[in-house]
C-alpha cells in the first residue's frame, strides 16, 4: 500500500521526521522520498521510493531491522515480480542493500532512526557503494538510467 504525500515546495525543516523525508543527490537528481507513517502489521521500519530526475525509473526502497547487531537495513529493488517471487527472482531485482546511516550537519554519522517514524530526518542519507551498485543494476544496463547516482543523498524537503 503506498501513501500518496504532497511535497511541501519550500526547503525541509529541522523537524521533519524520518517517515517524510525527501533526500536528493546534487549530480544525478535522483531522489529518496519515504513513504509516511507505517503500520504495525506491515514488518518494515520504512518504505521509500527512488526516483531518477532523467527518466521515469522508479525503484522500490525498504528498510528493516537485521544483522548483529540489529541495524537498519536497506534494500533497494527495480522491477520486481509482483505476488510471490523466488529467491532467485527477488536477487536478479536486488538493486543495492546495505545498512542506512545519516550524516548530520556538523558530519556525525549515525544509524537511520527506525523505531520512532517521527524520529528526526537526518541532514544527509549514507548509502555506501550505491552508486557502484547501480552501475551492475539492469536499470544501468539497459540505459534507463544513465546518470550516476553518488552514495551520499541531502535532505531537500519534508512531506505533509
Amino acid at each position: 500500500m503506498c501513501l500518496m504525500l504532497a511535497l511541501v515546495s519550500a526547503p525541509a525543516q529541522a523537524a521533519c521526521p524520518q517517515a517524510l523525508a525527501v533526500y536528493s543527490d546534487a549530480a544525478s537528481g535522483a531522489e529518496i522520498a519515504f513513504s509516511g507513517p507505517l503500520s504495525q502489521a506491515d514488518g518494515m521500519q520504512h518504505r521509500f521510493h527512488l526516483t531518477f530526475a532523467e527518466n521515469d525509473v522508479r525503484m522500490e526502497g525498504v528498510v528493516m531491522m537485521a544483522g548483529e547487531p540489529d541495524r537498519p537495513w536497506g534494500v533497494i529493488l527495480h522491477n520486481c515480480p509482483q505476488g510471490d517471487a523466488t529467491g532467485a527472482e527477488i536477487d536478479a531485482c536486488t538493486v543495492w542493500e546495505g545498512v542506512i546511516y545519516t550524516i548530520g550537519s556538523t558530519g556525525e554519522a549515525g544509524w537511520l532512526p527506525v523505531l520512532d517514524a517521527n524520529s528526526t530526518a537526518g541532514d544527509s542519507l549514507l548509502l555506501p557503494d550505491f552508486g557502484a551498485a547501480v552501475m551492475r543494476s539492469q536499470a544501468w544496463l539497459a540505459r534507463q538510467v544513465t546518470m550516476l547516482p553518488g552514495d551520499v543523498f541531502k535532505l531537500k524537503a519534508c512531506q505533509e
